[in-house]
């Protein structure tokens, strides 16, 4: 039994909406579940809306340390990136 031919496919970039905390939009380069944009701070960023096993997931700027987050449409497409105030991790069993 033969395998077929890989196909290669041609990825069609949109451009969603960036939403930042202070109320300011530009905005960014989506493919599927993935989007790049650019920081207020000119660090180059990637994330994704959906991770495996339905986990949620963001970015974290190295530079500045903004959290940013990829929403998804209901296909998990990436339809928007928002800029978020970062949540410090919680400690479980620590009152």
């Amino acid at each position: 039994m033969s395998r077929r031919r890989p196909f290669d496919h041609r990825l069609r970039l949109t451009v969603i909406p960036l939403h930042f905390s202070d109320g300011t939009q530009r905005h960014a380069t989506a493919e599927g579940n993935h989007a790049a944009w650019t920081c207020t701070c000119s660090a180059q960023l990637v994330g994704r809306c959906y991770f495996q096993f339905g986990d949620n997931c963001h970015t974290l700027c190295e530079r500045c340390g903004k959290q940013y987050r990829v929403a998804g449409d209901a296909r998990k497409r990436a339809s928007r990136v928002m800029e978020e105030t970062a949540v410090q991790p919680r400690l479980v069993g620590l009152q």
